[in-house]
């Protein structure tokens, strides 16, 4: 009973003191219907505002195209601010220009406009959509590049009287008023968004307070679907490259060839899922074998396409060819049309006869061989002239690369290797060097092929002291029975 007493007594204040402020005032009742009336069209602003936001959020789950997600921030742009058009600018991938990626129909044009457009505009309605959907411009340059350049944003009463605006009189600006604002995420300066209509009702403060609004949640929306698109090209990527790993890897030889006169191992340590080096054992008739080690200058998928190519070329070129030079010739003219200037392939290709009488090869520009000779306990570099892959068409090629006798004794061990070996680096940015590749060798070699293999792996990891690897590795040991 008590809250209705309280009520009424309300009720009679409110009357006592309100009918005599409405009878004495009519300009107090037009204000207060003014209030009213903006407080509901803000109101139906931020309400236009959040459906926009729900729309692009609902867009990016789904995983639609930024020619989608562009449609629906313009045309946002135009709902939450009742303007004639809007269009949307982001910067390219260099950085040097913005770029229109979705105009709304009927939207003014917010930059200067050639002469030759505003002609051909006279007389074909379409001349305007199409020449602001293609042209780019600056940052920095006219209104548009101005509010990126500042990142501040803009009501423009009047395009023509803005100071930045640098374009001539014409029949396409003689009204145009427009809110402009930067687009950003995570202090990535992504764009501009415009709004405009041909009218000489300026927008109001309210009006570019709800755009920039807008433009700071489509900077979000914008910078986590290029997010989210970034994320999963990587995850394609990756997947592609266990694939291409897996290939490389099918392609390596799963073991060394037993022949009576010689003892073989091999060992491929990527610096990347995909290498750029690669080893090969394959048979040459029934009385032969022919051993390979290359290293493509380069890395990643580009480098490990070229090994492929290149495995696949030298065998099809060594079936009936026992001088490795003979062969290496055939290699470098099939492959040197394809083979990009910035790239070539080192590699030494030997021809073992399997029961151990002979070994002979050619060095194609690749790291010299290095021989530990069991009666003397040293170590010897082979010498052999030759020319990288690809660096020339052929004539050069066959002038310098010849085939080179390799006389090997019972218990000598020759070890090819690629520059990933003595180039490794430890955390002071030392190399490994040839020295070291010496000495372990030397150390090693007693105990075999696979022995040499192994102790070279460990010293290099040992060495790098757990610093990642910043090329490829790979080691072919040949141990004469």
């Amino acid at each position: 009973m008590t809250g209705w007493i309280v009520a009424a007594l309300l009720l009679v204040t409110i009357v006592a003191v309100g009918w005599p402020l409405y009878k004495s005032s009519k300009t107090s009742q037009k204000n207060l219907q003014a209030f009213l009336q903006g407080d509901l069209e803000r109101a139906g602003r931020r309400r236009r505002v959040f459906d926009v936001l729900h729309t692009l959020s609902n867009a990016i789950l789904h995983g639609q195209t930024d020619t989608t997600l562009h449609r629906l921030i313009t045309e946002g742009a135009v709902r939450v601010v009742q303007s004639q058009g809007a269009i949307l600018y982001l910067l390219d991938e260099k950085g040097e220009a913005l770029v229109p990626r979705h105009c709304t129909k009927n939207c003014p044009p917010l930059i200067s406009l050639p002469e030759r457009i505003v002609n051909q505009a006279r007389t074909n309605a379409g001349t305007l959509p199409s020449f602001l959907r293609l042209h780019s411009i600056a940052p920095g340059e006219g209104v548009i590049g101005s509010v990126f350049s500042s990142q501040k944003e803009e009501n423009v009463p009047d395009l023509r009287e803005n100071p930045n605006f640098k374009g001539k009189n014409n029949p396409f600006q003689q009204h145009v008023a427009a809110l402009i604002a930067p687009l950003n995420h995570g202090g990535r300066h992504l764009g501009v968004l415009a709004a405009a209509s041909d009218s000489t009702v300026p927008f109001t403060d309210h009006e570019l307070e709800m755009f920039v609004a807008l433009a700071r949640q489509c900077g979000f929306a914008l910078g986590n679907a290029q997010a989210h698109q970034e994320a999963n090209a990587k995850k394609a990527l990756e997947a592609e490259l266990r694939n291409a790993s897996e290939i490389q890897r099918i392609l390596l030889p799963e073991t060394a060839p037993d022949i009576p006169g010689f003892e073989i191992a091999a060992r491929n340590v990527p610096a990347r899922l995909v290498s750029g080096d690669y080893y090969d054992f394959f048979p040459i008739g029934t009385s032969h074998v022919g051993v390979a080690i290359a290293d493509v200058c380069g890395k990643g998928i580009p480098a490990s396409l070229l090994t492929a190519m290149c495995r696949s070329v030298l065998r099809a070129n060594a079936r009936e060819n026992l001088s490795p030079a003979g062969v290496m010739s055939l290699v470098n003219r099939n492959l040197f049309p394809d083979i990009r200037e910035d790239m070539f392939i080192t590699a030494i290709y030997a021809v073992l006869s399997a029961d151990g009488r002979s070994l002979m090869l050619a060095r194609a520009g690749h790291t010299s061989p290095l021989i530990w000779r069991k009666a003397t306990g040293k170590v010897e570099e082979v010498k052999a002239p030759g020319l990288a892959v690809g660096v020339d068409k052929g004539n050069v090629f066959d002038r310098i690369t010849r085939d080179v006798n390799v006389s090997m004794e019972t218990g000598d061990v020759m070890l090819l290797y690629t520059d990933g070996v003595d180039e490794a680096t430890d955390h002071k940015g030392l190399l490994f060097g040839v020295d070291r590749i010496k000495t372990v060798l030397g150390l090693a070699a007693p105990n075999g092929a696979q022995a040499v293999i192994q102790a070279l792996c460990d010293a290099i990891t040992k060495f790098m002291g757990g610093d990642p690897q910043t090329d490829d590795i790979t080691l072919v040991a040949v141990r004469k029975k």
